[in-house]
């Protein structure tokens, strides 16, 4: 082989350095791939020949949120932002910090949740890249109705008032209840007295005090109004 041909790059070769030719690893390292090539000769074919651009082929920064999370989703698993932070003991930022940069090339999403009863879906993040688990369809009014509905006939409080208001609403309607008027109720609810009605000498200022004090039924404000009178008059000459 001569050193012309010796030269002469492959397409295969061409194909499997752009492939590699990003990769965080050394230009020693990059160069294992290639056996009959020298690193020299792999880096003048990359920036001249293929005008691949610079290599970025520093150590990738450790990131022990990334490492947790790698730890975590081993094995298939999914959880969201708030389980992946809760069980690293992190803030839900640097979370998604982490998601952000490696959302679609290391981590994609596999699924969604709800964290409550009336809250928006959130993410499930799973290992490996990828496109995202589509959303899925918002629920119509009507099955939104239907799945409170049953789960309001697995409460047997509410099933009791539903019931009484129906019985109620029925015998409203065949004139079976009698709604009581509220002049009625109040005049059941006043309060009775035995005590004998005041004639008009009551009022009279020469009417007995001790006759006024022993009836019940006389005004307090009254009786008070004479007995400052009858005092006035016993004192004046």
């Amino acid at each position: 082989m001569t050193a012309k041909t010796w030269n002469v790059w492959t397409p295969e070769e061409d194909e499997l350095l752009r492939r590699h030719w990003g990769d965080k690893v050394s230009t020693k390292r990059l160069a294992e791939r290639f056996p009959t090539r020298t690193p020299a000769a792999i880096l003048k074919h990359g920036y001249v020949a293929l005008q691949l651009g610079p290599r970025h082929c520093g150590r990738e920064s450790f990131s022990p949120v990334w490492e947790g999370v790698k730890r975590l989703l081993a094995g298939g698993k999914m959880m969201t932002t708030g389980e992946l932070a809760t069980a690293l003991q992190v803030t839900s930022h640097a979370v998604q910090n982490c998601m952000r940069e490696r959302h679609g090339k290391e981590v994609h999403v596999g699924g969604y949740a709800k964290v409550a009863a009336h809250s928006t879906r959130v993410n499930r993040w799973a290992l490996g890249g990828g496109p995202d688990a589509p959303m899925p369809q918002r629920k119509t009014k009507n099955e939104i109705n239907r799945e409170y509905s049953r789960r309001m006939r697995q409460d047997a409080e509410y099933c009791a008032r539903q019931n009484q208001l129906a019985r109620l609403r029925y015998a409203e309607k065949k004139g079976k209840l009698i709604r009581p008027d509220a002049a009625v109720a109040w005049m059941k609810a006043a309060p009775q007295h035995d005590a004998e009605p005041l004639q008009v000498a009551d009022y009279r200022d020469t009417a007995s005090l001790a006759h006024l004090r022993g009836s019940v039924s006389f005004p307090q404000a009254g009786a008070s109004l004479l007995n400052a009178r009858h005092a006035a008059q016993q004192v004046a000459p």
